[in-house]
């Protein structure tokens, strides 16, 4: 539609004014993603307040052609949120429809708006001594339906699975105004294709996602801490079958983090204490957790039962010379300390340079070869490229992550590059996946084409012009345009 005004009056049928941004310095914060990597222009911003508005939204966009990017809390990693600079697309952003339709103590599930902000919905389930545990740097401002449309990750990944698993059901608007209502919260519906988990890790490129049904667990009332020196990656992968083990399986977290990028994060952010020096080459946060209370409180003894089993690992590991330096959080002040230091982490390299962001998976077998083949690859284009990399070791997603040399380097904006070349070609040695947790988005359609099996790109094509068949639907995403 050429004529934007006529546009405008036409959104205003079944969307109130003030729910339609037009201005493009109201505009602004929605077209530029965290990283700042991408830009891109609108002609317009609506925030529909309910599945009906969405619904006309979609029969209006159908009918005269519009492109429509959805938009979520804009924390994505990938450009998946941005429209491109034709200035042709509407953004449709969810951040109004923030609605907690239902919440069942009995069947352990919330059914919400796509719009609700992780953390909030997380508080919502916790004052009700129930817990969601799908934790991310950005959750007090990424919302569940970008979560879903990414099929986000975290820390917590490795007891509780992805956001995928984290979901019993959805609400999608298809192009052209249908609802698709598959909201029932049943952990068991054996009736033909699984629907919903062709739109979770879609990113808006087959539907609109507008309310979901998640699940719920018990409330961890008992967490043990401890961030932990190793020698190399492979022991701190067998550590992490020993804590499991050791733990009965209640391991919520497991992250690693190499010495180069804790010197970073002190740097960049001085407040946060240094637990650990001289600083290892590795370190691990670890994190277990018990939904039994009185594993956070002092048994017969004195001891704290969930802290005597954390201490009894470390003890193990030291003797083994599988750990050479720890410390344990004995109050929420120290673990939140600790955990500090692995949510600056983004921040910090981002302060520090411009970094040459991954977001790569491979098997845990294959963690420390990728690791020491990207290192070698990164090297020979640039030996003064500094390795951040860190990630969920529990289910082998590491963000390689490079900085330029300390105090700048000039040759770092031509050779980033070829350095995300070496790194994917390392990457390929070992079978891994180019994207772990942060989806395809913009930024990595090329590469998609170049590691997926091609007749599951034909598939992909084939799902994506049955539900989009004009290609409006958050254009230029996850798959390429077809010839």
């Amino acid at each position: 539609m050429d004529d934007m005004a006529t546009m405008i009056g036409g959104l205003s049928g079944f969307l109130d004014d003030k729910d339609i941004i037009t201005d493009s310095t109201d505009m602004a914060p929605f077209l530029t993603d965290w990283r700042g990597l991408f830009n891109g222009s609108a002609q317009a911003i609506v925030f529909p307040r309910s599945t009906e508005q969405v619904s006309a939204l979609m029969a209006y966009a159908q009918t005269h052609n519009i492109r429509i990017v959805p938009q979520g809390g804009n924390t994505g990693l990938v450009g998946g949120a941005i429209p491109d600079n034709t200035g042709s697309a509407v953004i449709l952003s969810l951040s109004r429809m923030k609605a907690i339709r239902d919440f069942s103590e009995a069947n352990m599930s919330m059914t919400v708006e796509a719009g609700c902000i992780l953390q909030e919905l997380q508080a919502y389930a916790e004052e009700r001594d129930l817990y969601f545990p799908l934790n991310l740097a950005a959750k007090g401002s990424c919302t569940i339906g970008g979560n879903l449309a990414t099929n986000a990750g975290g820390v917590n990944v490795v007891r509780y699975g992805n956001t995928r698993d984290l979901c019993l059901g959805l609400e999608i608007v298809l192009l052209g105004g249908r609802v698709m209502n598959l909201l029932t919260p049943l952990r068991k519906d054996n009736t033909g294709y699984d629907l919903k988990n062709l739109f979770i890790g879609s990113e808006g490129t087959l539907g609109i996602i507008t309310a979901a049904s998640m699940k719920l667990f018990a409330l961890p009332k008992a967490r043990s801490t401890a961030l932990v020196g190793v020698p190399d990656i492979a022991t701190a992968v067998t550590l992490l079958a020993k804590l499991q083990a050791a733990s009965g399986d209640s391991v919520e977290a497991f992250e690693l983090m190499p010495a180069t990028l804790l010197e970073v994060v002190f740097k960049q952010f001085p407040d946060i204490p240094c637990p650990l020096t001289p600083l290892p080459e590795f370190m691990v946060l670890m994190e277990i957790a018990s939904t039994n209370a009185s594993d956070g409180q002092p048994n017969e003894t004195g001891q704290i039962p969930i802290a005597e089993t954390m201490e009894a690992f470390l003890a193990d590991g030291f003797e083994a010379g599988q750990i050479s330096d720890a410390t344990l959080a004995r109050n929420d002040i120290q673990r939140q300390q600790l955990w500090d230091i692995r949510e600056h982490s983004p921040e910090a390299t981002k302060r520090e340079s411009t970094p040459v962001n991954t977001d790569v998976s491979v098997t845990r077998s294959q963690l420390q070869t990728f690791y020491h083949l990207a290192e070698k690859e990164v090297h020979k284009i640039h030996p003064s490229a500094r390795v951040c990399a860190y990630g969920h070791l529990g289910d082998g997603n590491l963000h390689f992550n490079l900085i330029e040399a300390d105090g700048g380097d000039p040759e770092w904006p031509e050779k980033r590059g070829a350095l995300f070349d070496a790194i994917y070609r390392a990457l390929a040695m070992v079978g891994g996946s180019i994207s772990a947790e942060h989806g395809i988005g913009q930024m990595k359609v090329e590469q998609l084409k170049g590691v997926k099996d091609p007749v599951a790109l034909d598939v992909m094509a084939d799902i994506k012009a049955l539900f989009d068949p004009t290609g409006i639907l958050n254009p230029g995403k996850v798959i390429a345009a077809q010839d």
